[in-house]
């Protein structure tokens, strides 16, 4: 979808943020809620507004890229009605057991990840077993992960990486997410959904629960 230009230094403007969460701690909102967070927020359309639709929800967005991070700040920044129940983390994926604690997430948003499409990039993938490891130990009990994808052979390798692992359970599936009007009735589209769905490219989506 093109290459994001990189905004010079970046990595000190994102600090002026208060939406920004520096370092790890227990407690991230003053409240009891549940806690939503979003792996790879892409420039937080996703985010932001699930954060503004759930205001007794609390969300996270995790994305690595300095540049695309401050956009999400930025963006938040710029609303009318800023959400209170919304904090970015920029760090990769692979360190969030140094943010959150075991058994604290509700849910887990993986939209339109990277499919790192080459066999020896396998263990980038983030629903390769390690991460479908990780996510198990941060998600509560019954906990859910919300998976969409416009990459066939990703949707079925995640299937494939779903059934190997045996600590979930596939509750809904679908090869074409807009062919469902139940489904779309509480769809939030990303960036890059809203993209692909003008270019009539079918949407796939899993929903798991943890065992």
């Amino acid at each position: 979808m093109g290459r994001i230009r990189k905004i010079k230094n970046a990595d000190i403007l994102i600090k002026n943020y208060h939406w920004l969460l520096q370092k790890a701690s227990d407690h991230y909102f003053n409240n009891s809620h549940q806690l939503y967070i979003e792996v790879g927020s892409g420039k937080g359309d996703f985010i932001i507004q699930n954060a503004l639709k759930y205001p007794d929800i609390n969300f996270i967005g995790i994305e690595k890229d300095k540049t695309i991070v401050l956009k999400i700040l930025r963006k938040i920044d710029t609303l009318s009605i800023k959400p209170i129940n919304l904090l970015i983390i920029c760090d990769d994926a692979k360190n969030l057991l140094v943010w959150f604690k075991i058994n604290s997430i509700s849910k887990i948003f993986l939209n339109f990840s990277d499919p790192w499409p080459k066999k020896r990039h396998e263990k980038y993938r983030l629903t390769s077993k390690s991460f479908l490891d990780l996510y198990h130990s941060l998600l509560i009990d019954d906990g859910r992960i919300e998976f969409k994808t416009d990459n066939e052979e990703f949707y079925f390798y995640s299937l494939q990486s779903l059934d190997s692992s045996k600590q979930f359970k596939i509750i809904y599936q679908t090869q074409n997410l807009y062919l469902n009007k139940k489904e779309l009735v509480s769809n939030i589209q990303t960036e890059y959904e809203k993209k692909f769905v003008a270019l009539n490219k079918p949407i796939y989506k899993i929903v798991i629960k943890s065992n």
